[in-house]
């Protein structure tokens, strides 16, 4: 019995972190953000930031889609 405890304790430590959103959503809002003239040279690393950042405030916190992109873009593309 404390061996299963110790395991479940184990298993709950170190379980890997859950998005709400699909990574389906993330692919598409980079390769979408990509596209747009506007962001032209910004690092990748900088689009996919602000895509996590747009599709958590979104889709996990079911905040305003305008005023999300704007937060994030802020952030990141400044």
């Amino acid at each position: 019995m404390k061996l299963l405890a110790f395991c479940m304790l184990v298993i709950l430590t170190f379980s890997a972190g859950a998005w709400a959103y699909p990574q389906d959503q993330l692919k598409d809002c980079i390769l979408s953000s990509k596209q747009n003239p506007n962001i032209e040279g910004v690092s990748e690393s900088s689009i996919e930031n602000y895509c996590n950042c747009a599709l958590e405030l979104i889709v996990d916190e079911g905040k305003d889609i305008r005023k999300s992109g704007y937060e994030c873009a802020s952030k990141n593309f400044s």
